[in-house]
């Protein structure tokens, strides 16, 4: 047993003052020399009634653990918003009825979040640089939301990329989540391309901060790495801030021509090795169902107990019915004192008028 006040310590000692006030107060009264035989039950009956409120607002509990699976999954979504990603190789590509790698990732990230509807979820974005877009929360419609707003970062505004760019914000979020939360199963799933345009300056970073995926490996109990793209890859519209279909492609430098984005399928399946995860390349055209990467065995990841959620349980239901009983008592007992205060008065509102006394001659 112990104790955790309802509102708080503050107002709870504000209650104990309160209550010592007003008993203080009443004893002045009602345990004065000459009061009331019955004045004396009165204060204590009172006393009670106080104390037993103030242990109300204390709050006595219980500690208490149940076992709760699905709504113990945090899940982390790195998702790589590149240019590169606007390659349109996904199903064929627009001309053929099929869209971009984004509209892969759409459709991915719609299955992921449906398969866990109890989860928290996190988003972290990754084009030039890593952002933390959706803290852990299990509101599901602010993850489709984010996921129907989902868009390549502006083509003026990049400065190349690599997937070692988000690793540090990654190994951040997933050590404090750790340290916060231990009995929780972390699933974390990267969406890329793999693509690397930024000569190393995301490795270096990386390096500088001591962060690796393969110790990312161990604070991870589940998810998947999913690659988009083609062998032969695809040619990548540039974009302003809004649609246009019919935007200037990007184009190489070195041949003036529109650039071909081809995915780095190795660094995608080193990458999945290192975090202990399966990896998956998504093209849009005979991939596996969204189930080769969402049914996760949670069971088994939880089966060490770290299903067990503790909390606390009130047990106030026994002081409850002890202040009931003490209202009840105290009602009575005003009661009382109102009917022996209308007795006293009575003899004095039914004598005769004066005049009358001894009757009518």
């Amino acid at each position: 047993m112990r104790l955790v006040p309802l509102f708080g310590w503050p107002l709870t000692l504000v209650a104990v003052a309160v209550v010592a006030a007003a008993l203080i107060a009443s004893a002045r009264w009602l345990l004065r020399a000459g009061a009331d035989p019955g004045a004396r039950t009165s204060w204590w009956r009172r006393t009670a009634l106080g104390v037993v409120t103030v242990l109300i607002l204390a709050g006595p509990s219980l500690p208490v653990s149940e076992a709760v699976l699905v709504s113990n999954v945090e899940i982390y979504l790195v998702v790589d918003r590149t240019g590169s990603m606007a390659a349109e190789d996904w199903a064929g590509g627009p001309d053929a009825g099929g869209g971009t790698r984004l509209d892969g990732v759409r459709a991915d990230l719609t299955a992921i979040r449906e398969a866990y509807p109890d989860a928290r979820f996190s988003v972290i974005a990754l084009d030039s640089a890593a952002a933390r877009e959706l803290p852990l929360t299990r509101d599901t419609d602010a993850v489709s939301a984010w996921i129907g707003a989902l868009q390549q970062e502006v083509t003026d505004r990049s400065r190349g990329s690599s997937l070692e760019r988000a690793l540090p914000l990654l190994a951040q979020t997933l050590t404090a989540a750790a340290e916060s939360n231990p009995e929780n199963a972390r699933l974390v799933y990267i969406l890329s391309d793999g693509e690397a345009t930024d000569d190393g300056a995301g490795a270096a970073e990386a390096a500088a901060a001591g962060v690796s995926w393969e110790q990312l490996g161990e604070l991870t109990d589940g998810g998947a790495v999913l690659g988009y793209g083609t062998e032969d890859g695809g040619n990548m519209r540039a974009f302003n801030g809004t649609d246009d279909p019919e935007a200037d492609y990007i184009t190489d430098p070195d041949t003036d021509q529109p650039a071909v984005s081809v995915p780095d399928t190795g660094e995608l399946q080193a990458v999945a090795d290192a975090l202990g995860l399966t990896y998956l390349q998504r093209t849009g055209t005979n991939d596996e169902p969204a189930g080769a990467f969402t049914d996760q065995d949670v069971d088994q990841v939880l089966s060490d107990g770290r299903e067990r959620k503790h909390y606390v349980r009130y047990v106030v239901w026994p002081l409850g019915l002890l202040v009931a009983g003490l209202l009840v008592w105290e009602g009575v007992a005003l009661m009382g004192a109102d009917r022996a205060v209308r007795d006293l008065t009575r003899p004095a509102a039914d004598a005769p008028p004066a005049g009358q006394v001894g009757g009518a001659r």
